[in-house]
């Protein structure tokens, strides 16, 4: 009976350790609506999520400053001519001119940085503006989608949190087994 517990203890310590982490994580999105004065983080703070997440996406992902720097100068420079080409004037037909507009609208649009000009991008493309998106594309989803997604993005780990409860319970039921000694 006395090494029944170095048996016990470890598979109580790790069935807890399983089911409170299994409950944690549940408990990240249920319940969906409030009940017993009690609702899931993702669905009672949601809005809250969605703003805050639209600021860091803002601040350090993209803004006006990366989409400026992510345009190829190269690819404006096709745009351009492509532009040119596909709105037939009769200006254009003269070789010289079609040249000195082309380079007129290349040195408005890109800085002497060889990125696209940052006041032309900045006058289309809001501080704010990725931001909000974010904000408006999370507020939209339901809560099962979102739930879907954050499961699809985190993989594996939120199941290894779940396990690694069952392993640390296992651990500090072994060691209660031996400090009961």
């Amino acid at each position: 009976m006395y090494y029944l517990r170095f048996l016990i203890y470890p598979v109580v310590g790790s069935l807890l350790g399983f089911i409170t982490n299994f409950i944690a994580i549940k408990l990240l999105f249920h319940p969906k609506k409030k009940l017993l004065g009690i609702q899931g983080l993702l669905p009672k703070r949601k809005s809250e999520i969605a703003e805050r997440a639209g600021e860091i996406v803002n601040s350090y992902l993209v803004n006006s400053e990366e989409i400026r720097k992510q345009i190829d100068k190269d690819k404006l420079h096709e745009a351009i001519e492509k532009f040119i080409e596909k709105n037939k004037n009769k200006l254009w037909e003269f070789p010289l001119l079609k040249g000195v507009i082309k380079n007129i609208i290349v040195s408005l649009l890109i800085d002497k940085d060889g990125y696209f000009n940052k006041r032309v991008i900045e006058s289309f493309i809001d501080e704010g503006m990725v931001s909000e998106i974010v904000e408006q594309k999370i507020n939209e989803f339901d809560i099962s989608v979102l739930e879907s997604l954050i499961k699809k993005a985190s993989g594996p780990e939120l199941n290894f949190i779940i396990f690694s409860g069952a392993a640390l319970g296992f651990i500090i039921g072994l060691a209660e087994a031996i400090i009961g000694l």
